[in-house]
Parts: structure tokens; sequence; C-alpha cells
């Protein structure tokens, strides 16, 4: 007897043993060919995703063994709470689509949420359940159907309003809600939808089923305990989870994955939240930020700070000059990331001419800008100033009403699309990005990764990954109109990423232990290789131009002072390259080199280039086009504005209450009232 109980446990050990081999090896094969192909390995990314991989095992593994030891009662349990049965699968179901729409791993913390909103979701239904089973009546009936059916109702609203938005139901619904908000977003839904909203109520009410009384009845002490506790815990562990996971990656020195993974847990932690819940709380509470008209004071500029904006050549008459016709059905924007115009041998003799001698040719050969600035960093701000030529970025303003390039164009018969390197979730892009922008097409690292793509390490996809996909996305898209925008990484600080070996870097700098060279040698070869195929498929014609550009300049120090020697250029607003190609520049031929530009100018400028009107919110200028007023370059970073022309240049610090100067403290006004006309309701803009 005990022979065969030992040889029970050993059967057991090594079966266990067998099964949990078998899960490493194929989690640590399929790890390893997340990144087979990526030179150098990234062994800190391996060794995340496999812990990660491991991790989740564990947990449903347990979950899968507690079922099979509790495996006799399941159908006793499943008839006598089926309501709640009902309602977490349907909260499985919206799990699984929030995943898939947030593009959230399936690694352990995103399990772990999911288990914990699972809990979050049919505890209360649960404990009406209990209650019920434990006092049988009419009454407690009537209230277990109530709890449930607002419950199941909450989740389906829920369903549609985050189809619609990608969040959980906000304050904002209730505030605006009334008969005609009623109506509009009835109007939204097509019939079918309708029918097909009415069908899961209907299903709602007809599942619904509660077992007759049976003698023994539930300890309702017990069952709060264990419901509650399980909740706590998993919640518990969730959240202690997700804190341990930044810690990790903090004290590892994973600066740029900690950074994606505090704005991914903010979506992970949509799994977790429960439902019913945050209606309730949103309708009876508003805690989330507004900016009141109180806080966005209306500002105004007086007639002397006109004067001087004209003067600087800030403001400018309006010209009478009529559109051209649209000179491209194509405008593809490669975005670089941290460059400076200076990192570039034409500009900056310190640079090696074999660093960049394929960008030396384009400068050479195609119209550019010499004095373009940045108007804004970081990122955000500097695309901000990109497609809405606007100074200051309000992430907390309503942006889906706001004129941008690619809403103009879009409207205009062109479809746009944005192509970034980076997570979705790193500084909320996703969101942030199609609602302040509004390009109508947005992918990022993780659509990159589930179309097949590999090759992101540390920030995201390469350069060389990234100029494949735009090429193969332009040869899908060949023959229509559009505005593809891509952006990479690989230049990122503090030290970017390349890719070339030593034995084919050039001699003259091969041994330099500055990295920023090597990025930029990386940035010219993946370019080179990018118009090269590009002209082979046929995708350089005379209706598409290509632009070639930065998100911003280089943030201060580093190898930055090392590259940039003079001083003037290496502020917190400073040069960037602007660089057209095309093989039709006739549509071109009125771009002076020489005049100064900044961020703002490149969204008037294309819309005039494709015969579009401008917005009026824009506060660029057109660069084909010749004003009586001087041109100049406009930033804005750290409450300060910086101004620079052919004739002067100065910084100005906004709060500044003594400025030395008139123009000071006429463009500290003129900074303030265009962020306040940018901020104001797509309806209600002021002349």
């Amino acid at each position: 007897m005990d022979r065969n109980h030992t040889g029970k446990r050993i059967g057991v050990l090594l079966l266990f043993i067998l099964i949990a081999g078998a899960i490493y090896f194929w989690e640590e094969n399929h790890v390893r060919l997340l990144f087979a192909g990526i030179s150098p390995f990234p062994e800190d990314d391996y060794w995340n995703t496999l812990v990660n991989a491991l991790l989740r095992d564990v947990l449903l593994l347990i979950a899968a063994g507690l079922l099979f030891l509790r495996r006799k009662r399941i159908p006793d349990r499943v008839q006598r709470y089926f309501p709640a049965v009902v309602l977490g699968a349907a909260y499985l179901g919206f799990a699984w689509y929030m995943q898939q729409k947030l593009a959230l791993d399936s690694y352990f913390l995103t399990t772990l949420a999911i288990f914990a909103g699972l809990l979050n979701n049919i505890v209360l239904v649960i404990l009406a359940a209990v209650w019920y089973h434990h006092n049988p009546s009419r009454l407690n009936k009537a209230f277990y159907f109530a709890v449930y059916f607002l419950c199941a109702v909450a989740i389906l609203m829920d369903v549609v309003y985050f189809w619609q938005t990608s969040m959980h139901v906000q304050a904002v619904f209730f505030r605006n809600f009334n008969i005609y908000a009623i109506q509009g977003v009835m109007s939204s839904f097509s019939k079918t939808q309708l029918k097909e909203i009415g069908g899961c109520i209907l299903a709602i009410l007809l599942l619904f089923r509660v077992t007759k009384p049976r003698r023994h009845k539930p300890n309702v002490a017990w069952a709060l305990l264990a419901v509650l506790g399980f909740t706590l815990l998993f919640n518990l562990l969730y959240f202690t989870g997700s804190q341990l996971g930044l810690y990790a990656l903090h004290e590892s020195g994973f600066w740029s994955e900690e950074q994606i993974e505090k704005s991914r847990q903010e979506y992970r932690d949509m799994l977790v939240t429960p439902v019913a819940m945050n209606i309730i709380s949103k309708a009876a509470f508003n805690k989330e930020k507004v900016i009141q008209a109180t806080q966005h004071k209306k500002k105004e500029l007086t007639e002397k700070d006109k004067e001087w904006m004209y003067k600087l050549g800030v403001m400018r008459k309006p010209s009478s000059q009529p559109l051209p016709s649209p000179a491209y059905d194509r405008i593809v924007m490669l975005v670089l990331e941290s460059v400076h115009r200076d990192y570039i041998h034409f500009y900056n003799k310190d640079i090696p001419a074999e660093a960049t001698p394929y960008l030396d040719s384009l400068i050479k050969r195609y119209p550019r800008i010499d004095n373009y600035y940045s108007s804004a960093i970081p990122t955000t701000e500097g695309l901000n100033a990109t497609f809405r030529s606007q100074l200051l970025f309000d992430g907390d303003v309503e942006g889906a009403d706001k004129p941008s390039l690619f809403r103009s164009m879009q409207a205009n018969g062109f479809d746009g699309y944005f192509q970034s390197a980076s997570s979705r979730y790193y500084n909320s892009e996703f969101r942030q990005y199609t609602e302040q922008f509004g390009m109508a097409h947005y992918e990022a690292r993780e659509d990159l990764e589930n179309a097949g793509y590999s090759g992101a390490s540390g920030w995201g996809f390469h350069n060389d990954e990234m100029y494949r996909r735009t090429l193969e996305q332009m040869k899908k898209l060949k023959g229509q109109k559009f505005f593809y925008v891509t952006k990479t990484l690989d230049m990122h600080q503090p030290y970017p990423y390349y890719a070339t070996k030593w034995a084919d870097t050039p001699e003259s700098f091969r041994n330099n232990q500055i990295v920023s060279i090597h990025g930029m040698y990386w940035v010219d070869c993946t370019l080179k290789a990018f118009f090269k195929a590009a002209e082979e498929a046929g995708l350089m014609d005379e209706r598409t131009l290509f632009i070639i550009t930065s998100d911003h300049n280089p943030h201060s120090g580093g190898e930055y002072t090392e590259l940039v020697k003079n001083e003037k250029d290496r502020q917190s607003i400073a040069p960037i390259p602007l660089i057209f190609v095309s093989k039709n520049l006739a549509p071109l031929e009125n771009l002076d080199n020489s005049a100064y530009s900044s961020q703002i100018d490149i969204a008037p400028t294309l819309l005039c280039l494709q015969g579009i009107q401008p917005p009026q919110r824009f506060i660029g200028r057109n660069l084909l086009q010749q004003y009586k007023e001087p041109d100049c370059a406009l930033g804005f970073f750290g409450d300060k504005a910086y101004y620079f022309s052919r004739d002067m240049q100065f910084v100005d610090k906004i709060d500044e209450p003594y400025p030395q100067h008139e123009y000071e403290d006429a463009l500290a006004n003129y900074v303030m009232y265009t962020y306040y006309v940018s901020g104001l309701p797509g309806d209600k803009l002021q002349e």
C-alpha cells in the first residue's frame, strides 16, 4: 500500500517535472524566435520577456490546478451561480477585446489583471446570489436580479463606450447627458447595431436563472470572507506586481522600458476596473481635470503688440496670391529622432565626410532650408508644432475639434498615415496622437510586431525595419493620394543605436568613441537603402514628394556639446534638417534655402503646396511665398520663447515682470495669445 502511494507521488512529481520542462523549452524557443535576427542580441529584453511568460504560465497552472481539485463541485456551482457565470463570461470577452484594442501583451501582469478584473466585476453578483440562496424570497430574488441586470447593462454600456473611445465611461458622458446627446448617440448607430444592442439586453434578461431553494444553504460569513478575500488578494497581487516591475526596471537602469511600462500600466489598469462601480462614481463625482474658462484666461493682443509682431515677422499681412494647383499626390515625411542640422557633414566639418555622404548628396542636389529650427521639444511637442503649427502643446485640452495638417489633407482627398517606431504606450501616443493630430491610420511597435516585423529592441523598431514597412505600405497604396509620416527612433539619446559592423565602418571614424557619429552613419546608410529601394520599386515619381526632417534637436549635454561647437546653435531650440526630395522640383523653385523658419512653418507650406488653404489657427507661414515682413524662426521651451532671424536673435522669459525691450513683452503676449486661441473649441475661433 505504501509502495503504491509512493509510486503515485513519484509519478505525479515526474509528470510535473515533464510538464514544467516542456513549458520552459517551448517558451524559451518562442521568446528566442521573437528576437532572432537582432544584432547585437538584446539579452535584457529576452530575459524580461521569458520571465514574464513563465510567471504567466505558473499563474495559469495554479488556477487550472485549483479548478481540477474542485472539479466535482463545478457543475453544481455553475448551476447555482449561473448569472455570475454569465457576467464573468461577458467580462472575459470584454477583457479580450480591450487587450486586442490596446495591444497589451499576454504576459504575467496582464493575465493577473484579468483575474483581478474578473473578480472585481462579478463580486457584487456573487454576494447577491449568496444572500438569495441563504434567504430565498421574492424580495431577495428581485434584489439579486437588479444587481445582476445593472452590472450586465453596465458592462454592455462600457463595451459600446470603449468601442468608440478606447476608454471606460468618463464623467464627461454624464456632464453632457441630455435628450440631444441621446439623439446624437442613437443617430451614430446603424439599425443593425441597435438591433444587436437590443439583442444583448434581451439575452441578459433571458440568461437570469436561479435554482430552486435547497436544504443546504451557503454560509454567508464564510462566503463573504472567501469572495472578498480572493478579490482583495488578486488586486493586491496585481498592484504589488506592477510596482515591483517598475522598481526592478528602475534599479536595473532600463529607463526607456520603465517609461514605456508606466504608460502601459495605465492601459493595463483598465482591465482591473470594476465597470459598474466606475460608472456610478463617474456619474456621481467629477474628479477629472478640466481646464475651466477661468483657468484658460482670455488673452488679447494690443495694437503695440501687433506692431512689434509684424516688425519681427512673427505675424504677416494676408496674401492675395492665389493658391496653386495640387503639386503632388503623395507626400512621405521621414522624421528622424533627435538629429541636429550640424550632425551632417555638409553643415559641420567636424563630422567626418564618410559619416553622412548620402545626406550630403541629397542636400547638394535637392531643395532644403539651412536655417530650419525646432519649435518645441521633446517629441510630442515637436510633432505638435509640425502637424498643428502651434508652439505650445496641452494634452488636457480637447484636440478632436482642432485643425491639423492631417485633418486638412484628409478633408481634401488624402489618406493620413502615421507610423511610429516606439511603443504606443510611450507618452500615451496611441490616444494622444490620434486625438490631437487626427491621423486616420496610426500604427506603432505593437502593430508592426503583430504584422510579423522583427528587429525591435530598446526604444523600439530600428530604421531599417521602419523604412521596409514604409516601402511595403507605399507599394500597397501605389496610385492613391496619401500623406505618410514615418517616425524613427535610432538616434534617441543618450546613445544612438546602429547596426553597422566595425569592419564595415569607414576607417576615418572606425575607432571614434563618439557614438552619435556612428549613429549618423547608420541613419545615412538606411536612408540610402530606402531611396534606392523606392527608386527600384517605381515609388519615386513626379507626383511624389519625400521630406527628411527631425522631431526636435538633441537635448543639451552629452555628445551634443562635443559635436556642435557653436553655442547659439545648441540652445534648447536649435537648427534641424529639412530636405525635400522629388523628381519634380518645379513646385519648390521659390524655396529660399537661406530663410529662417521653424517647425510651425511646415504644415502651412505643405497645404499651400497642395492648393489647400491653411487653417486660421496655424501660426506658421508658407515658405514658398515672399512676404514683406522679415523671415524668422520661432520656438518655445521651458517657459521661454526663442526668436531667430537674419538680423537678430533673443530669448524671452514668458513671465518676466520687467522685460528689457518692448518686443520681448510683445512676443510673450503673442505666445500666450496663440495658446489661448489654440485651446478654443472649434466653433469659437476669435479673430
